[in-house]
């Protein structure tokens, strides 16, 4: 298996340093909460933006694309700093975004925040994109079906918070199949909660090691998906 072209040439990964980013999310729910007012994930994004574009610190900090704001938001619910609230109704259950049990700390700034984005270099990454909207291939399929199961079996937690379309397409590139090429792509939170999971299907979709089982019975198999009897089990 291999990195397909347009993945070799258009995909690097970038840390970057969001801890004033931070501070402002958590400064904008705690002055909501004191309010009685709630946000979902897509509302606190814009919310965000206004603050951020009003504050003039553009120039203080990296400035983010509004998939990375999403990204953060996401990494700072699973590093417990916000948390998701649901609102359940006759028809329908909202999930809010509120501070979670860490938020103090990120709020001071004492606890340091790193996000990890993927940059696409612009011409192969304009081709990257619109292959990937014309076409989305069977591991992307099947990841966004894992992302979905595993939303639902954790009492609907959002599934881009499991894993966000942008790193789909990174595992899709790269085709990690041990728990240590994935850490690099998701990093150790997500990797921890959901790495055997995933592993499972990369394996299977790209016929390395087999089928340890159930993690495998929980994915469709309307693909035609061959298990192959090979290789050993690693990571």
């Amino acid at each position: 298996t291999g990195m397909c072209d347009n993945c070799v040439s258009s995909i690097e990964l970038k840390d970057i340093d969001a801890t004033y980013h931070t501070k402002i999310i958590v400064s904008l729910l705690q002055e909501m909460q004191q309010n009685d007012q709630r946000a979902t994930l897509l509302q606190l994004v814009d919310k965000f933006k206004t603050k951020w574009k009003h504050s003039g610190c553009s120039n203080e900090a990296v400035d983010l694309k509004k998939e990375e704001i999403e990204q953060l938001i996401v990494q700072l619910i699973l590093d417990r700093v916000l948390k998701e609230e649901f609102q359940h109704t006759a028809y329908t259950t909202n999930a809010y975004v509120v501070l979670g049990p860490l938020w103090k700390p990120a709020l001071q700034g004492n606890r340091p925040v790193k996000l990890t984005s993927a940059i696409h270099s612009q011409d192969s990454g304009d081709r990257f994109k619109s292959a990937k909207r014309n076409q989305m291939s069977n591991l992307e399929a099947k990841l966004d079906d894992l992302r979905r199961t595993i939303s639902s079996r954790n009492g609907g937690v959002f599934p881009h918070a499991v894993l966000s379309t942008e790193q789909i397409s990174l595992l899709n590139c790269h085709t990690p199949t041990t728990i240590a090429e994935l850490e690099k792509l998701i990093g150790k939170v997500k990797t921890d909660k959901y790495g055997s999971d995933i592993i499972e299907v990369m394996r299977s979709e790209t016929g390395s090691g087999k089928d340890s089982g159930d993690g495998a019975k929980r994915q469709k198999k309307d693909k035609g998906v061959v298990f192959v009897e090979s290789s050993e089990e690693e990571g």
